[in-house]
């Protein structure tokens, strides 16, 4: 078993890696174009300074579902939904670029109970819990299912307000400067890491959402050198 302390954690996006990511969504059909990948870092019990990629996570809200629709179709409706609100929204914010902002947001949506945490409430009760691929949407779509964008209705999001780290960390029993132990882990070969020897991580994924986001808009992708790289 490996172990790291937990000094810092963070999260970026990157494009899903073959057998490590998540590279297609069954529940929409199509392949994944990017994930977040949360990152920690700390040392190992011996000491040894470690930066350990986590692969696989995903942030999620949750809504009440009141049962007046056959699941499967309205799920994927409502999947369909979110990401016509998001898009829209992020045109208009873009009008001035004169590009439309049209991506898929939802990696799927499942059927769970869950007791409310606002009122009385005796037993639980359906939710659906609707997986995001960009951690910094969620308040976003929080917004839109409370101003009723989302299926012209006005949803209560629950548990929005947890930023993505945060979530990860109650969801697996986690807190700072506590061991997180993994049963499964890959190892990068030594000439990888040389090869990144000089480039600030954190402003390196920076410079590669900047990249897909200029690549979504069918914008030129060419930038200037990575102030981090000398």
């Amino acid at each position: 078993m490996f172990s790291i302390r937990i000094f810092t954690i963070d999260f970026y996006m990157s494009r899903p890696v073959p057998k490590l990511d998540v590279c297609y969504s069954p529940f929409r059909k199509t392949s994944v174009k990017r994930v977040p990948i949360l990152r920690v870092f700390g040392p190992t019990p011996a000491g040894q300074k470690a930066c350990l990629h986590i692969h696989g996570v995903f942030p999620y809200l949750y809504v009440p579902y009141d049962g007046s629709q056959p699941v499967d179709k309205y799920l994927e409706e409502f999947a369909l939904s979110i990401d016509k609100a998001i898009n829209a929204s992020m045109s208009e914010s873009n009008a001035a670029s004169s590009n439309s902002w049209h991506q898929q947001t939802v990696f799927k949506i499942s059927l769970v109970n869950g007791v409310p945490m606002y009122g009385y409430n005796p037993s639980p009760r359906p939710f659906l819990k609707i997986y995001i691929y960009n951690p910094n949407l969620v308040g976003k779509i929080a917004d839109l299912l409370l101003t009723g964008a989302v299926m012209n209705k006005v949803f209560q999001p629950h548990e929005a307000h947890l930023p993505f780290t945060l979530q990860f960390f109650i969801d697996y029993n986690l807190y700072g400067m506590n061991w997180i132990k993994l049963n499964a882990v890959k190892f990068r070969i030594t000439d990888d890491i040389q090869d990144q020897v000089g480039i600030n991580p954190g402003i390196q994924a920076l410079w590669d959402d900047e990249r897909q986001r200029r690549h979504d808009r069918n914008e030129s992708s060419q930038l200037i050198k990575n102030p981090s790289q000398g």
